[in-house]
């Protein structure tokens, strides 16, 4: 099956915060990482070692897991993410597909 990759930008107190959905996987990056593209599902275990005080950022709730993993799409995995984003306050600004 080949999707796109989906590349989602939200806004949240003047900062811009990305995620991309490519191959069944999410990345994130902000302006503080300067576009280093980090793992988030699944979780990148050397990032967690490495800077343990942003291990928060990786964690799921059973729930939450469950649904990720559910996921049978990119376009699933995009919707996950902007319906939790836009629940902890983030306000979706473009969605870019490739």
């Amino acid at each position: 099956m080949n999707t796109m990759d989906i590349k989602l930008v939200f806004a949240y107190n003047r900062e811009m915060l990305q995620f991309l959905v490519k191959n069944m996987e999410v990345f994130y990056t902000d302006r503080k990482w300067r576009n280093k593209w980090i793992r988030f599902i699944p979780k990148d275990e050397d990032f967690v070692k490495k800077y343990p005080k942003l291990a928060h950022l990786f964690e799921f709730t059973p729930e939450e897991l469950k649904e990720y993993k559910g996921a049978k799409t990119n376009e699933d995995l995009a919707l996950l993410i902007i319906r939790d984003a836009k629940s902890k306050g983030l306000v979706l600004r473009k969605v870019l597909e490739n």
